[in-house]
């Protein structure tokens, strides 16, 4: 069960954040203009950078317990090299399926990778924004925030790509697995935990 568990990707902690972070985005991104719901967007864009922390932690814990394997920084870079080399190689068969299937994955690991990199500064320039009303912070924070979502529909419509190329359905990968480690069972309840403690402790 340990050896399984080491050689697949995903796990229960992984999809639990992945939710997470899905539905604060969208909970953020829809509240972002209304001054009746400013606490809402403000506890999502916190809940954001919390769920964004854990995951990164998650990184380099599932790996020690035994949990799982997730993909990398180099994994994902990788996917990415090897559809620029075979442009590179035979620009002329660009519209085949293994051309296109290749396109799809690195444009995927290419939205991660930038939905990584922009969610942390888009929460600081929340954050000073709300801390100093500095008109110029929050056009940054706003331009970050529309990025961000720009990155989310890449990363959308590149698993639709794969799918369609493929004729198979991966984003139930992300919803629903096979494996049932208890450690990544446990880890996500303390996570949940320790998120239902900050939403407990910012409403009140």
């Amino acid at each position: 069960m340990q050896a399984l568990q080491s050689k697949i990707h995903l796990d229960s902690a992984i999809r639990f954040l992945h939710l997470i972070i899905m539905l604060s985005f969208l909970a953020a991104y829809l509240t972002g203009d209304s001054e009746d719901w400013h606490d809402w967007h403000m506890m999502s864009g916190y809940t954001l950078a919390i769920s964004l922390g854990l995951r990164l932690m998650w990184q380099f814990l599932a790996p020690m317990l035994g949990v799982s394997q997730p993909f990398g920084l180099r994994k994902r870079l990788t996917i990415g090299k090897n559809f620029l080399q075979r442009v590179f190689k035979a620009p002329a068969h660009l519209i085949s399926q293994a051309s296109l299937q290749a396109l799809s994955s690195g444009l995927f690991q290419a939205s991660i990778l930038l939905i990584f990199l922009v969610l942390p500064f888009t929460v600081i320039f929340g954050y000073a924004t709300e801390n100093t009303f500095n008109h110029m912070l929050k056009e940054i924070h706003e331009f970050l925030a529309n990025l961000f979502l720009t990155a989310v529909l890449l990363h959308i419509a590149s698993l639709l790509l794969n799918m369609g190329v493929q004729k198979k359905f991966w984003a139930k990968k992300m919803f629903w697995g096979q494996e049932f480690s208890g450690t990544a069972l446990f880890s996500m309840a303390l996570m949940l935990g320790g998120l239902m403690a900050f939403w407990y402790w910012y409403l009140s």
